[in-house]
């Protein structure tokens, strides 16, 4: 088996963007998913990790109003709102001391109300009552923005940031690399090409990324292809990505929906194929390829880690993205752990660097 699996990692080493679209598209998905498999076992042996976080959505305002996203409110809504630092440090400490969160995911929008100062705030009294937790936050988008907003270089607001306490950037607003496709999904926000310079400037700067693809609604395969590739190039030169998280596009309450560009989730087949793909493409540039269990369900995302994923993200206690459109799915570590061994594999507990904690 291990001189079969040596053969189709040459062979991969040979392919080019129409060989993985040819693929993507003619494979049977028996054999598809049992390749990504084997390549994935190869690397990452028996081990599928996930870490205990919590998600913080510390603000609804978002001046773009994507298609794509159905959480984001403008400023005079009734429901709009901004914790303040004293109140995102109160909810983290909480789960820290309730459920030993080793992370927390601060997810916000582009609020042209906040400063620095807002942000140093908060990371500082985060560090301060939670000190062994790790702060995961912003997207390059928002660190774009907000250098721009507050008119400094995107290394200052990068180092600015960083010095405060915030340990790694999240991998939102990638979405897909294809300028085409942004401009329907994501008009407004930078560019795909203007993502990786501000994850390059992270990497100059020591302040790791995720990187994430949102799938499931006009992309095409060749799409797909093209932005793993990128990924996997620009992991190529900076090994800086910790993760990557394809995320299977929700259309309930979007935009894209209500116009009926989207009408329906994708399939299950499609996911799965999608999930396969990034790791036969990223094979061991990115060691984790997550499924991420909100979007995908807990029964997919069980499959997807027998199918080249080994990550399930975490816990995501409180997380209101993807609730916004209709995910209501909540869950413990010890479910995850469950799940995973169900599939035949080995839960263990990792960090938001990638390293495990303990086997479970």
């Amino acid at each position: 088996m291990l001189s079969q699996i040596e053969d189709m990692l040459k062979e991969l080493e040979t392919y080019r963007l129409e060989d993985y679209i040819n693929l993507f598209l003619e494979t049977p998905l028996h054999d598809l998913l049992l390749l990504a498999d084997l390549i994935t076992r190869k690397l990452c042996g028996k081990y599928v990790t996930f870490t205990v976080n919590l998600a913080v959505n510390y603000t609804n305002i978002c001046t773009l109003r994507c298609p794509i996203c159905a959480f984001s409110r403008s400023r005079d809504d009734s429901d709009a709102y901004l914790l303040s630092p004293e109140s995102v440090a109160k909810i983290v400490e909480e789960a820290y001391r309730s459920y030993g969160i080793l992370e927390v995911h601060l997810n916000g929008g582009l609020n042209p109300d906040l400063g620095p100062e807002y942000f140093e705030k908060m990371f500082r009294l985060i560090k301060q009552r939670a000190p062994k937790v790790k702060i995961k936050g912003l997207t390059c988008c928002e660190i774009a923005y907000y250098s721009r907003l507050w008119k400094m270089s995107i290394r200052e607001t990068v180092c600015r940031l960083r010095d405060a306490g915030l340990d790694m950037l999240s991998g939102g607003c990638l979405e897909m690399y294809n300028e085409d496709v942004r401009k329907v999904i994501t008009p407004g926000k930078i560019s795909g090409e203007d993502w990786f310079n501000v994850a390059r400037i992270c990497y100059e700067n020591q302040v790791p990324v995720n990187a994430t693809m949102l799938f499931g609604h006009i992309e095409k395969p060749h799409h797909v292809v093209e932005h793993l590739l990128k990924v996997r190039d620009f992991q190529e030169k900076t090994g800086n990505i910790v993760a990557f998280i394809p995320l299977k596009f929700s259309p309930t309450n979007t935009q894209l929906h209500r116009s009926g560009i989207v009408k329906n989730e994708c399939s299950t087949e499609y996911a799965l194929r999608v999930i396969a793909l990034s790791r036969i493409v990223l094979r061991d540039s990115v060691r984790i390829v997550s499924a991420y269990w909100v979007s995908l369900g807990k029964n997919v995302a069980q499959i997807a880690i027998c199918s080249g994923a080994n990550d399930l993200v975490g816990t995501m206690i409180n997380e209101k993205v993807f609730m916004n459109t209709g995910k209501r799915e909540t869950t413990t570590a010890e479910e995850l752990a469950a799940l995973i061994r169900e599939a035949g594999k080995q839960p263990a507990l990792r960090d938001s660097f990638g390293c495990i904690v303990r086997a479970m």
